[in-house]
């Protein structure tokens, strides 16, 4: 095994964590098309070093009740079970960062309050037409924005939604965009369909926030090969991914990664998660 490790996690500021070639890829299914994890043990492997890697990183692997049925690792393809699962599997995602109705351990979340993961890691499984994994670091947005901007978008006068793989819409409000994390660090919750606001200076601040996310010079392009991981921090970077639409051929050899939500240790006491399935966190409030 040959490791290549594109950026050192030398402090809780790093943007991602990139390592080729992790594991050798072996007795994998065909792609899934459904949404569901198969039968089959090929993917098990690959899901297991996911996680293991991540603990080593300082965090533990975390789903919740209400997306996906609480489904740990959750399944990056192509899917055609519905048309909702298809459009949201197959598009271009914005930029944006994961569990934008969570909150931030920095905000003091009551036990059953959604929290959304300090952390996420992929790890590839299947990549035939080299489609990538998006990432913008958040220093380099910031450099762009003016103090009364970043000001705005500190204050909490913002709402966000659920992001569309949850199974029911979980609303959170009096929210900022952009909060300074425990480390001293600048942390960011953003999408530009799910968060919004009726303050008429936060609205200009969110509008000049996503300009400068879309017309941004600083967006890395990581095509995940099988084998590779990429962890990537949910406080200090936006990911996307660009369009598999016209690529998807349900053939079982479509594009595969595997998604697990990855937690802080200190931050695992105020998650609410249920007595037989300690991964699984409920959303109570």
């Amino acid at each position: 095994m040959v490791l290549k490790i594109k950026e050192k996690v030398e402090s809780n500021h790093s943007p991602y964590l990139l390592i080729r070639n992790f594991l050798s890829i072996k007795d994998l299914p065909p792609t899934p098309t459904d949404d569901k994890s198969p039968d089959s043990q090929g993917w098990r492997v690959p899901a297991a070093a996911l996680m293991g890697l991540l603990r080593l990183t300082g965090h533990s692997a975390r789903s919740f009740l209400d997306e996906m049925n609480g489904r740990l690792c959750h399944m990056v393809m192509p899917a055609k079970n519905d048309d909702k699962s298809y459009k949201r599997s197959t598009k271009e995602l914005l930029f944006h960062t994961k569990v934008v109705n969570g909150y931030f351990i920095e905000e003091n979340p009551c036990i059953g309050q959604p929290v959304s993961p300090e952390s996420f890691g992929l790890i590839g499984l299947r990549n035939p037409d080299n489609i990538s994994t998006t990432l913008l670091p958040l220093r380099s947005v910031l450099a762009k924005l003016e103090p009364e901007t970043i000001n705005e978008l500190m204050k909490p006068i913002f709402h966000s939604n659920s992001q569309s793989s949850f199974d029911r819409n979980i609303c959170i409000d009096n929210i900022p965009v952009l909060k300074i994390l425990n480390d001293g660090a600048m942390g960011i919750r953003y999408s530009h369909s799910k968060l919004t606001t009726k303050d008429k200076n936060g609205i200009e601040a969110l509008k000049i926030l996503t300009e400068l996310i879309n017309s941004s010079k600083k967006t890395l392009h990581i095509s995940l090969n099988p084998g590779d991981i990429l962890l990537i921090n949910n406080r200090t970077s936006l990911h996307g991914r660009t369009t598999i639409a016209s690529s998807a051929k349900f053939s079982g050899l479509d594009r595969w990664l595997l998604r697990v939500y990855g937690y802080k240790l200190s931050t695992l006491p105020v998650l609410k998660t249920q007595n037989d399935k300690k991964h699984v966190m409920e959303v109570t409030q």
